[in-house]
């Protein structure tokens, strides 16, 4: 592990910082570059809810300025996700500054890719089943007692972005508890204790998150993150072992 001051850890921060951002106004000058595509992916849900109750797909902007900021909304969201493994290899760069040789690979062939790939599932989950079956409960609700849904594409875009980022994001749970067990912060035992607390703490956040009060919708939220937390308890117990097996190595010993 190289030993760095305070100063180069902030040259460091610095360097990566300013290359994440190059990335991220790249990925967003791209996206507005083909907004039409990208304003033509957000919109797949709001048609499939509302194609399967045969209404209408059409969309409406009530002031002037919501038309732009809705479409720098999916720009900036989709120009994100398009650099986003760029901008985390830079996190990454940053953080394995300071790590063992043993730990940098571990986190660039173990938890870089868990992380991108739970991201990315937890997103697309949210894209092609979260939002268009909430969607379509919510219009099949109104439409039943003949209301007739006018929906603002400035409000859907925002729904839309929130629980795609939210759902992508919280299915980095087994990620998290790896990590955490990894430090030596808490142990697999723990996680098995707090199990059915995590379940009641998941069907809460599930019931908060979703669009809809129906228990269908929610459920199909909740059951992956128990899921995910299940997972995320076998790799700690995982992680535990090959611990135990490296305090136990005499070369392992000789490193650290």
């Amino acid at each position: 592990m190289n030993k760095m001051s305070l100063a180069e850890h902030l040259e460091e921060l610095r360097r990566r910082l300013m290359w994440s951002l190059l990335f991220f106004f790249g990925g967003l000058l791209l996206a507005f570059s083909q907004r039409k595509f990208f304003l033509d992916l957000a919109n797949v849900p709001h048609r499939w809810a509302m194609g399967h109750l045969n209404l209408p797909a059409s969309q409406y902007v009530f002031r002037y300025q919501d038309a732009f900021i809705s479409q720098f909304k999916v720009c900036v969201v989709f120009g994100f996700i398009l650099v986003f493994p760029f901008i985390l290899h830079q996190i990454l760069r940053f953080v394995m500054a300071g790590l063992f040789p043993q730990e940098r690979k571990k986190l660039l062939y173990f938890y870089l890719p868990s992380f991108l790939i739970l991201f990315l599932s937890g997103a697309a989950f949210a894209y092609f089943f979260l939002v268009p079956y909430g969607l379509h409960f919510l219009a099949l609700f109104g439409t039943q007692v003949g209301l007739t849904p006018m929906i603002n594409f400035n409000e859907y875009v925002t729904l839309l972005l929130i629980l795609v980022l939210m759902t992508g994001s919280i299915f980095e749970l087994p990620v998290m508890m790896a990590l955490l067990v990894r430090i030596g912060v808490v142990s697999a035992r723990t996680w098995r204790k707090k199990q059915k607390l995590a379940i009641l703490i998941i069907f809460i956040g599930a019931a908060v998150l979703t669009p809809t009060p129906d228990p269908l919708t929610q459920a199909l939220l909740a059951v992956p993150l128990i899921i995910l937390y299940e997972s995320g308890y076998w790799v700690s117990v995982w992680i535990e072992k090959r611990k135990l097996i490296e305090t136990n190595s005499p070369v392992s010993a000789a490193t650290l």
